[in-house]
Parts: C-alpha cells; structure tokens; sequence
C-alpha cells in the first residue's frame, strides 16, 4: 500500500531482525539467551542482506540493468526467508523469544526509563532545532549518569542482568541518537569519511547495481577501498529500496541504531569473563570512550558488530563446536565485507593467539599440536581465505593494495625510530594533548587515570594463576594482542597513522575495557574502608568513569560554557564559520545536486573552498575530489570550468576566501545559479 511511515518501520524491523531470526531457528540454538540471541541475529540479518543483495546484483547483471530493484529484492529476500522459515518450523515449533523474562514491576519500572529518556532527547532535539536550547539535552546526560550510578549501587537491580542490559541498550540508543547530534541536520556532512562513503552508496543507486570490476580513477583515488565494501554500498541500497526512506535518512537513522547495540554487545562479551556488575561498567567503560573518540566511519560502525559477536563467540563456553563454525563462518563474511582495517586486525588477532594457544598446548603436552577448541585451525584458514579472495579479486585489489602501501609505509619509516613526531596521532590519540581551560585539563586527567587503570589490570590479569582468575586463557592472550597492538602503535613510526591512534584504541578497548575495572579494583582493595567488592566497582563508577562520561559527552563543557565541539548541546555557540565545517544545509545541497544534473560531473573542473570538496561537493555534487580546485586570487578560470560557493554570506568573513581578494574573479563570470545562500559561476567566454 506504500504507507511511508509504515512502510519504513515495519521494513526497517523486518530486514534488521527477521532474516536473523530465522537463521538461529534453523540452527537450533537452545544454549542462548534472549540477548544473545537478539544481538547475533541483528548481525546475520546484515550479513544475509548483503550477501543476498550481492547475488542479486551478480545474476541480475546478466541479463537486467537495474538488478538491484524493488521487485526482485523483496522477491528474493522473502522467497529464501520463507523457505528457511518453513525447514525451520518443520524442525522445531517452539517459539523464539528475544525478550528477557522480567516481573510486571521491573518492566513498569524499564517502560518508565524508555519513555522518560526518548521524551528528553526527541524533545530535547526539536529544541536545539528550533532555538538551540540543549537544556533537556544535558538532563538526558545527567538521567544516563544517575541511572548507571544506581544500578551499580542497589544489588537489587545488579542481580538481574537483564535489567541490567535493558538500562545500557536504552542509554546507549538515546544517547547515539540525540546526544551526537545526528538528527540535528538530515543531511550528511561531517569531516571523516562519511562523504566518500555516501558518494559510493550514490553511485550504486545511480548505476541501479553495484559494479565489483570497477577500478579505482585518478581523480578519486580514495574511493575504490570504500566502494569494495557493501555495508556503505549494497547494505544501504537494500534498506533504501524497501524501506523508500530518503538516502540521508538511512545514513541518520540504521547505522546509529546498530551502533546502539555496540555497548549491549560488549556486555555479553565480558560477561563471559567476569561478573555482571563489572561487565556493566566495563561496556559503559567503552561506550564512553567510543562516543568520546568516535566510533569511526559508517562501514566501521557495521563491522564493529561483526568484530564483537565474532569475539563472543569465540569466548562463549558450551558452545556446539558445529554450529558455533557455522556462526563464525557467517559473521566472518559480514566482517569481510564491511571494513577492511578491521578485518586485517582481526585476522592478526586470531592467527597470532592460534599460534601462541598452540606453543603454549605443546609446552604442557610436550608435542606439537595445532588442535584448538576455542580457535580451530580451520577457522582461522577459513577467515584468510575468505579475506583475501574478497580483496584480491574484487575492484581491482584496492583494498589488498591498501594493505601493501601500509606496510611500505611502516618499513619505510623505520629508520624514523628515535624521531617522536614520525608518531603522528599516537600520543594524541592517548591524550596526551594540550588543553585550552582547566576543565579539559580535568577531562585529560580522568582519561590517562583510565589508561593507567587499564594497564595495571593487565598485568595483574597477566601475573594470575589460572586457578585464581575467572579469565580464561584464550581471553589472556588474545588481550595480551591487544595491548601489543597499543604498543607497536607508540613504538614504530607511523603505524598508527594507517587506521589512526583513536581508532586503535577504541577497538582494542572492545577485549581490553575489564581490564580498567579490575586496574581500579587492585587499588582501590588496598584502601581499608572498601573491603567489599560490590563497593570497590560502585566507588569506580562514582569517582572515574561516570565524570569520565560527563566529559566525554561535553556536558561539563556545556555547563562551563568553555569551548566545546558537541553539536548537539552548544551548536547554539557557535559562529556561522564553524557551524558551515560541520554542517550542511538546504541551500548548500540544492545547488551541488543542480550542478551534478546539469552537468557531466565526470569531466569538468570545480573551483571552491576544502570544505565544500570534501564534504558538500563529494556526497551530493557527485564530483570527484581531483576535479576540484581551491579557489584564489590567483585562479584564472576557462570557460568550460567553475566556481561553486557554498555560503555567500561567509565570504566576508574571511574563513572560504577573502572578499577583496576574489570579489572581481567572481565578478567577472557569469552567474548561473543562485538560491540566496549558494551561488555557481561559469567561466566567462568573450
């Protein structure tokens, strides 16, 4: 019937959990709970979709020019869902629960917390909109605060952890979707790769499929390693032909909800390792620090999914070694085809501690053996074979030759060893920054506390008895990776530069966030008056890491009216020049997609400002960033070539271009577009 709203909500839930769903029926699995159940199946319906997706789009090539359409789509997405459905229910009848047994109170008491946190932040949101008032905003931070900090106080509340959970996934929901400031502006902008990324999701709707022999062109070198990648690509092509949710919307609206799942996910993960309590504020731990550093580009955000269910179910005790293979197969391919960075990390995760678990097997056993239980050798082949028959033939190798022009870029630089600044992001990716106000001086300080923390849990996890710790050892060397991976990145020159020091120690953060708890708990059990445990972690929360959240947030900078880059909360402070580096209007959008429709963007020349090439021009001009030019008093225009003015009315202010300057350059074109706030000009011809 084509009702928007309801069209896109029930797509959107129909494509995110059912195809999952009815892949965990088939399989049986009985050793799950609901969480686990939910979290792996939002993760298969993601890999399903782009596998499926991109066999439609192989087959249909041959003999349709638009395989990619709504018709086939839904035809063959329910087609093997329905089939997969009814082997299922042949096989087993009971009914798959994904929601967590709770009594009639704790569920008013959890409907109450939903209802209050999504009123603060969509209110809170049309606020800022309207008139930049973020006060209901920051109440939504201090809400997120309080609640974390009661449920690590009342056992009541910790000895449930479905409670538990439900309170992290509401938290982590409205905080990614109202505190960042993602629905702030419906288009797309920032300053990292969302643009590219955009653009190769454009280019495929354009095309109506997604073309795997496309190579990389010279003037946008950059994009082939994201277009190899079908969660910026395929994955949204499918939501967006079946949902008819605007692009921009899908870029606002799927790719935060799955990070939403990131913390939950987590917590599983850890609990398989240690106690609730500390599983709880270890994932708010890494919650905190992602939303802090970022939780990187939208490819990244899909994979980071794939990469955390992959941990869990490597970690997950009495676990079918048959099906558990089945599932790592299925989310090594999701993996795979998401985010390049992620998966080479992971695969040196793997193949290392297989290495490291098989010398320490044959040092007890006294013969080699290369039989794991939790890391099989046939996993970790299955996985290198995967990855590298996905980068070497797909788009001519872009993302193989990535990986080779990192690792020339690392060995070239190794005689840079004793020069600190062939670093680059390394020390400021650990915070070691300056800070403009006292309260950043803080907000560093609690940081390094975090890092310190974490780096003396390590090694108590390192130096305990295996009969004494709850970690297992597969946790302890794979953790052990991880700290390495953090090291490497300060010691050799340049590396953390290829995925940048942020990015390094957000992900190692997924296996290494315990260890800041059990850091702090080492301390802290030396002071006399927290003998008890249940205190020691509630003191942590109270004293580290929820202050840590309210920096981290920029809530503190709020209230302190200092200088803060949270669009959300003090958006309102900012001067129009800032505002345009962050932000893309109505106006800006209108005449970059003019331009593209009435010109070959694939062989014209742009002159303008970086922001615009790299932001505006990029994910709705459709322009490749080679053809644009900055703008100077120099430029001397042809008539075949223009200039695109993103805000006239920043021209004056010096930020773009000077007025007097390059006021009779644009005075000496001819004018073909204009909408009040945008201009195009055209090279004057005589």
């Amino acid at each position: 019937m084509n009702i928007p709203i309801a069209r896109a909500s029930v797509g959107f839930f129909y494509l995110m959990f059912i195809p999952g769903m009815a892949i965990l029926k088939l399989l049986e699995l009985r050793n799950l709970d609901s969480v686990e159940k939910a979290l792996i199946a939002i993760g298969l319906s993601i890999s399903f979709l782009m596998l499926i997706s991109v066999m439609i789009n192989e087959i249909g090539r041959l003999t349709l020019s638009n395989p990619l359409s709504l018709n086939l789509l839904l035809f063959c997405i329910n087609s093997v869902v329905l089939l997969i459905s009814i082997i299922a229910t042949r096989r087993d009848r009971t009914i798959l629960r994904l929601l967590p047994e709770l009594k009639r109170t704790e569920w008013l008491l959890l409907i109450l917390l939903i209802i209050s946190f999504f009123a603060l932040g969509s209110y809170g949101t049309f606020m800022v909109i309207d008139s930049g008032n973020s006060l209901l905003l920051l109440l939504l931070i201090v809400a997120s605060s309080i609640a974390v900090s009661l449920a690590l106080l009342f056992e009541k509340i910790t000895s449930k952890p479905c409670t538990l959970m439900l309170i992290l996934l509401v938290l982590s929901v409205c905080v990614v979707l109202f505190v960042t400031g993602t629905l702030i502006t419906k288009y797309v902008g920032g300053k990292g790769d969302e643009a590219i990324e955009f653009y190769a999701f454009r280019l495929t709707e354009t095309k109506g499929f997604w073309d795997s022999t496309a190579v990389s062109s010279p003037y946008v070198p950059n994009l082939f390693p994201t277009y190899s990648m079908l969660s910026v690509t395929v994955l949204p092509m499918a939501f967006s032909v079946i949902t008819g949710l605007d692009d921009s919307l899908i870029f606002k609206l799927i790719y935060p909800l799955v990070i939403s799942f990131l913390a939950l996910g987590t917590y599983k993960l850890y609990q398989t390792q240690t106690e609730n309590k500390v599983a709880f504020l270890a994932a708010f731990f890494f919650f905190t620090i992602s939303f802090g550093k970022g939780w990187g580009s939208y490819k990244q955000q899909i994979a980071q999914l794939f990469y955390i269910l992959l941990f869990l179910l490597l970690f997950k005790k009495d676990f079918p070694s048959s099906k558990r293979n089945i599932l790592f197969i299925l989310l090594s391919i999701g993996l795979i085809i998401s985010h390049y960075a992620l998966t080479y990390i992971f695969l040196f995760i793997i193949l290392l501690a297989f290495l490291i678990l098989t010398l320490i097997k044959s040092s007890k056993t006294g013969y080699l053996s290369t039989i794991q239980t939790r890391i099989p050798l046939t996993l970790v082949l299955t996985f290198l074979t995967i990855t590298f028959s996905w980068y070497v033939f797909v788009n001519a190798s872009a993302t193989f030759n990535l990986l080779n022009e990192e690792i020339n870029t690392i060995t070239s630089n190794l005689d840079q060893f004793f020069n600190l600044e062939s670093r680059g992001t390394a020390i400021q990716g650990l915070g070691l920054i300056e800070t403009p106000t006292i309260y950043h001086q803080i907000s560093t300080a609690l940081f390094i506390a975090t890092e310190f923390l974490l780096v003396v849990g390590f090694l108590r996890l390192i130096t305990s008895k295996n009969r004494d710790s709850k970690y297992s050892i597969e946790y302890k060397v794979i953790a052990t990776i991880n700290m390495a991976i953090i090291v490497m990145n300060i010691l050799l020159p340049r590396l953390a530069d290829t995925f940048l020091m942020s990015r390094f120690y957000q992900t190692t953060l997924i296996i290494l966030a315990p260890m800041a708890i059990l850091g702090g708990e080492t301390i802290i059990r030396f002071l006399p008056m927290f003998n008890s445990r249940r205190l020691r972690v509630s003191i942590l929360a109270i004293i580290i890491f929820v202050p840590l959240f309210l920096f981290q947030t920029g809530f503190v900078y709020e209230i302190a009216k200092v200088q803060n880059y949270s669009l959300a909360l003090s958006m309102y402070r900012w001067d129009n020049i800032t505002l345009y580096s962050y932000i893309v209007d109505n106006q800006e959008v209108a005449s970059a997609q003019w331009l593209a429709k009435n010109s070959n963007t694939a062989s014209i020349s742009i002159y303008s400002d970086d922001v615009s090439k790299f932001s505006v021009l990029t994910s709705y001009g459709m322009m490749e960033r080679g053809r644009v030019h900055f703008l100077s008093n120099s430029t001397i225009l042809a008539s075949d070539e223009f200039i695109y003015l993103a805000s006239v009315n920043l021209i004056s202010e010096g930020y773009i271009f000077n007025a007097t300057e390059i006021g009779p350059i644009i005075e000496g074109q001819n004018k073909i577009y204009s909408n009040g706030e945008s201009e195009i000009c055209k090279g004057y011809t005589p």
